[in-house]
C-alpha cells in the first residue's frame, strides 16, 4: 500500500507493508536501507518534514467495518480538572507521579501493581480499574516502542477518564459501574520505559554505564552496516528498542525465527534479541498475559491510523475481527490484515489459551509524534477503553 505526503508537498516513495510488525524499507541520504516497522515512521538517515500521510490504498484485508454504534454523548465527556496533563514529552517520572495522584484521588476504584522491572531498573506499572474480584479482564498497553511516547499519554488519559466517570456515566446505554463490576481493565501505560526515556532525553537518561556502552556500540554497528548515517545525538530520538537495543515487539514467540532483516546486534530498531522473551520487559508481559484468562488486549502504537487484527494461524480470528470493527467505527481507522512476526499481538493470538487482540496505530505524521497531534489522537481514541469494556462484558 502506498502512502503519499499531502501536507508538505513531498511524495514519500516508500512502500508500507501491511504486516504487523513487518518491515518497511525507506531510503535515506546515501541510499542506506532503513528497516522500519508498520508504524511507517521515518527513522535515522531519512529525514522528512512533518506532514500528513494520506492512505491511498484500499486494502481492508477482508475485514469490512460493520454497523457498530458510536456513542457520541460519551465521546463528548471530558475530565473537568485532569491530573494527567498534555505534554510534548510525557515522561516516565511524570507518569509515576500521576499514578500516585490518581491513586490518592480514586483509590476505591483502582489498584496499582508492578508486574516487573525494566532492564535499567524502572518499575513496570499496571493500573487496574474495576472490581478486584471481577471474572473478566482486559488489557490496554502502550509504549512498547520508545519513540511512540504519545501512546503512554493516551493510555494514562484513558485510565483517568475511566476512574472519573466510573460511577456517573454510561456507554451505549449500559452503566460503566455495572460493567466494571464484572470486568476489570488493566492499563499498562509504558511497557518500555527505558526506551521512552532514551528517545525523549538521550543517553543521560540511562542509569547503567554498561547499557550506555551497549547503545553507543549499537549506533557504531548501524553506521558500519549503513543502517543509518545519522549522528548519535540525532539517532537517539528515533530509538524504539529497550536499553539493550532489542526491539521488544519482535521479541515474542510468534514466528520469531522468521523475523527477517534483524541485525545481529543492539540497534534503535529491528533487533529481535537472542531468543523470544529474552528481555525483562517482554518476559514480564508474557508472565502477566499467562496469569489469567483475558477477554481482550488492545495495543497502541504509532503511526498510520490503521488497525491490525490478524496473523497466520490466528486462533481467535472472529473475536479479533469483531474488536477491530468496533474500534474502526470509533476511530475511522482502516482495518488491515497482518502476517507479523515476533509481535506481542501476534503471540497473543497464536499462543495456548489465545487472546483476542488488535493493534491501533495512532497519529498520521512521523514519530516521535509532535504534541500538535494530540487533539486528533485523543478525539479518535478516547472511547476505545469503554468499547473494549463493553465487549468483554457482553462476551
Amino acid at each position: 500500500m502506498q502512502y503519499r505526503k499531502i501536507a508538505g508537498g513531498l511524495l514519500l516513495g516508500f512502500f508500507m507493508s501491511i504486516s504487523c510488525p513487518n518491515l518497511l524499507w525507506a531510503e535515506g541520504p546515501g541510499g542506506e536501507a532503513q528497516t522500519e516497522s508498520q508504524e511507517n515512521a521515518v527513522g535515522p538517515g531519512a529525514f522528512l518534514d512533518q506532514g500528513t500521510l494520506e492512505n491511498t490504498g484500499d486494502n481492508t484485508g477482508g475485514a469490512e467495518t460493520g454497523s457498530y454504534a458510536v456513542d457520541t454523548g460519551f465521546a463528548a465527556l471530558e475530565v473537568a480538572s485532569p491530573v494527567v496533563q498534555i505534554a510534548e514529552k510525557y515522561s516516565y517520572e511524570q507518569m509515576v507521579q500521576d499514578i500516585q495522584t490518581l491513586q490518592s484521588k480514586y483509590g476505591s476504584h483502582m489498584q496499582v501493581q508492578s508486574y516487573g522491572t525494566s532492564l535499567d531498573g524502572r518499575a513496570l506499572y499496571d493500573i487496574i480499574v474495576g472490581n478486584p474480584n471481577a471474572g473478566k479482564s482486559v488489557m490496554i498497553q502502550g509504549g512498547i516502542h520508545g519513540r511512540e511516547y504519545m501512546t503512554p499519554l493516551l493510555v494514562m488519559k484513558q485510565a483517568e477518564a475511566a476512574l472519573e466517570f466510573y460511577n456517573t456515566a454510561s456507554y451505549q446505554g449500559q452503566s460503566l459501574a455495572s460493567m466494571f463490576d464484572q470486568v476489570q481493565i488493566h492499563f499498562l501505560p509504558m511497557v518500555n520505559p527505558d526506551g521512552v526515556s532514551i528517545s525523549q532525553f538521550g543517553l543521560s537518561s540511562v542509569r547503567s554505564t554498561e547499557l550506555q556502552q551497549v547503545i553507543q556500540a549499537g549506533h557504531e554497528k548501524d553506521m558500519e552496516e549503513n543502517r543509518t548515517a545519522t549522528p548519535f545525538d540525532l539517532y537517539l530520538p528515533y530509538w524504539k528498542s529497550n536499553a539493550r537495543g532489542v526491539d521488544l515487539n519482535r521479541n515474542f514467540d510468534a514466528y520469531w525465527d522468521q523475523v527477517v532483516n534483524s541485525p545481529g546486534h543492539a540497534s534503535y530498531t529491528g533487533y529481535k534479541g537472542t531468543n523470544p522473551g529474552s528481555e525483562p520487559e517482554s518476559a514480564a508481559l508474557i508472565q502477566l498475559a499467562d496469569s489469567r484468562n483475558w477477554s481482550a488486549v488492545i495495543n497502541f502504537h504509532s503511526m498510520g491510523e490503521v488497525i491490525y487484527w490478524d496473523i497466520n494461524g490466528n486462533k481467535v480470528e472472529a473475536q479479533s475481527k469483531e474488536l477491530a470493527q468496533a474500534a474502526s467505527a470509533i476511530t475511522g481507522y482502516q482495518i488491515l490484515n497482518s502476517d507479523g512476526t515476533g509481535g506481542f499481538k501476534d503471540w497473543l493470538q497464536i499462543k495456548n489459551n489465545p487472546v483476542p487482540s488488535i493493534t491501533l496505530e495512532v497519529g498520521n505524521v512521523s514519530c516521535p509524534l509532535p504534541v500538535s497531534q494530540w487533539p486528533r489522537v485523543w478525539s479518535q481514541n478516547k472511547s476505545i477503553w469503554a468499547a473494549v469494556l463493553k465487549y468483554a462484558w457482553e462476551h
